[in-house]
């Protein structure tokens, strides 16, 4: 009697051990999700990746992954969603105020490339390549948390007087993503070819020279620069 009882123990706990984790531990499990896809995915198309992979990355039982986000895909669009909204509240920030720097922009979004350096890979990646429907909401995403905002600073700087009234908005941001993201997709060739990498000493000075090369390029007068920082 006292056998089945103790087996009948450690099966409900081994029940327990397979559901759903209680309160920070809910949290965490989640998290170690997010990350283990978030390190898979960075390296291997979303096809590659199995959900046992990043299950056994996390630590934790596979079923988590339809339990917290229903499928592998789910999984793969909130760490998407994660990612753009860490890169969206500064932006939000700017929102709120009644003028939006474009210096603010370029050292917010810069600032955030430094901290998630994978990032511009991963989207070149899955925008050009990737299967349609993330394409299509990874670009969706992409456009509404930032390049409008960009658009929308840029018109106002030009509306200012600050950049040349015949400027175009749309290219201008064009041009300023590829400055602001071709450094760090470019490192391995920076590296070999300048001697020179991004890193947590040097990218106030990446950012500040960004800035200072963009606006002397569209600003109203060559060399009239009001944007320095």
């Amino acid at each position: 009697m006292s056998l089945e009882i103790s087996t009948n123990s450690v099966k409900k706990k081994q029940k327990r051990s397979l559901g759903r984790p209680v309160g920070r531990d809910s949290a965490q499990v989640k998290q170690q999700l997010l990350d283990a896809a978030r390190q898979l995915f960075l390296s291997y198309e979303f096809k590659a990746v199995s959900v046992r992979q990043i299950a056994d990355i996390a630590g934790v039982n596979g079923a988590m992954v339809n339990y917290y986000f229903g499928s592998k895909k789910g999984l793969y669009l909130a760490m998407v969603d994660q990612v753009v909204g860490s890169m969206e509240e500064p932006l939000n920030e700017m929102r709120q105020q009644k003028s939006q720097s474009v210096n603010d922009f370029i050292t917010a979004y810069m600032q955030f490339l430094g901290k998630n350096p994978w990032w511009p890979n991963f989207m070149i990646r899955e925008v050009l390549f990737g299967e349609e429907e993330f394409r299509k909401t990874i670009g969706q995403k992409f456009s509404a948390s930032f390049a409008q905002v960009l658009v929308q600073a840029v018109k106002h700087e030009v509306a200012a007087g600050n950049y040349r009234e015949e400027l175009q908005p749309e290219l201008a941001t064009w041009s300023l993503m590829s400055m602001m993201v071709f450094p760090f997709l470019s490192q391995p060739l920076a590296q070999s070819v300048l001697q020179s990498d991004i890193n947590k000493n040097n990218i106030d000075k990446l950012i500040k020279h960004t800035c200072e090369l963009f606006n002397n390029g569209v600003a109203t007068q060559l060399g009239d620069n009001t944007h320095d920082k």
